[in-house]
């Protein structure tokens, strides 16, 4: 038992016919499919003879190569078709019985369930992109108990849609463990476009709420934005919003030290402040000072102190007397330097 013939399964089921008792049968329109198939089918039975033909079906009759070492090609229009496919058959009762016993046995071992899976994808495998951020992977596929085994045991999530007789699966939890599978790479075209699509998520696609409740459990601690867009993989315009919306509720605090802004839940009851603000605290120790006493010991002008105090101020840790000094305030909140 291997990967290869797993994926083979996939795409027998996908593609082939499993009512037919005579034939191993296999069709799709991308000939690289078509010879992996045969590759692995022969390998599979290299102890027997083989009776394999290959029809081959395009819109115009136009004469398509196919490399393969078979009994018999032959060739057919159809007008239907936007290109050419191809349908493979391998003649025999004897390896019909013996596929299908040891496509039960893949069926039947969940190990091979993402190889299975990957070669369903290619045999009848799509993916969606739309505006808004619409990204969807679909499998044409009539209602299938062992397709929907498949994603239960992989915890995929996935929605049915009769109209269109596929399987929708959407949301980025969904799309990486797909990613993780690899569940494109067997085909080409789908491959690319699977990566293409993947690589552009931008932001996760958590379920509703994941991230303000994963937010509250770190922000125990301060965090910059930045610190945050790396840790869930959004962009900072994005923790940004959600942010903002925790603050307006009342829920976590936001402070700027120096030239970075750091965010804290409220209940944590800490304020955070930078090495220079420190210095103008300490500095109101001993005795309350005036803007210009303060301004000329730190070696800046009056707006600069005067907007540092008023920042103070905000934080309720100094207070301007009616003298026009200020004040050092004992505060009840704990005070930390980053």
């Amino acid at each position: 038992m291997n990967k290869e013939i797993a994926e083979c399964v996939g795409l027998w089921l996908a593609e082939g016919d499993d009512k037919c008792n005579n034939e191993i049968t296999f069709t799709n329109n991308q000939f690289e499919l078509i010879e992996f198939f045969h590759k692995n089918i022969k390998k599979l039975f290299s102890n027997h003879k083989f009776n394999i033909r290959i029809y081959v079906y395009t819109p115009t009759g136009e004469n398509v190569a196919v490399p393969l070492e078979v009994t018999k090609i032959n060739s057919y229009i159809d007008e239907r078709a936007t290109k050419p496919y191809y349908i493979w058959r391998l003649a025999s009762v004897e390896l019909n019985k013996k596929w299908k016993n040891i496509a039960e046995l893949y069926k039947n071992n969940p190990t091979f369930y993402p190889d299975i899976l990957r070669g369903f994808f290619a045999g009848e495998g799509s993916i969606k992109s739309c505006s808004h951020n619409s990204r969807s992977v679909m499998i044409s596929q009539l209602p299938s108990i062992f397709l929907e085994k498949i994603l239960n045991y992989l915890k995929i999530d996935f929605n049915y849609n009769s109209g269109n007789r596929s399987y929708f699966i959407t949301h980025w939890d969904n799309w990486e463990k797909l990613a993780n599978i690899k569940v494109a790479d067997l085909h080409t075209i789908k491959k690319e476009k699977f990566w293409r699509i993947y690589s552009e998520f931008k932001e996760r696609h958590y379920k509703s709420h994941h991230i303000k409740n994963s937010l509250l459990k770190m922000l125990i601690y301060p965090y910059m934005t930045s610190e945050l867009a790396i840790k869930f993989n959004r962009t900072e315009a994005r923790l940004q919003d959600v942010l903002i919306d925790l603050k307006e509720k009342g829920i976590i605090n936001n402070f700027r030290s120096g030239s970075k802004s750091y965010w804290i839940r409220r209940d944590q009851h800490i304020i955070i402040i930078s090495k220079l603000k420190l210095s103008y605290l300490n500095y109101l120790v001993d005795s309350n000072k005036s803007t210009m006493e303060i301004a000329k010991y730190f070696n800046v002008d009056f707006k600069s102190s005067f907007r540092r105090l008023k920042e103070l101020e905000k934080l309720d840790l100094v207070k301007r007397n009616s003298d026009k000094k200020w004040k050092r305030l004992n505060s009840h909140k704990k005070v930390i330097v980053l």
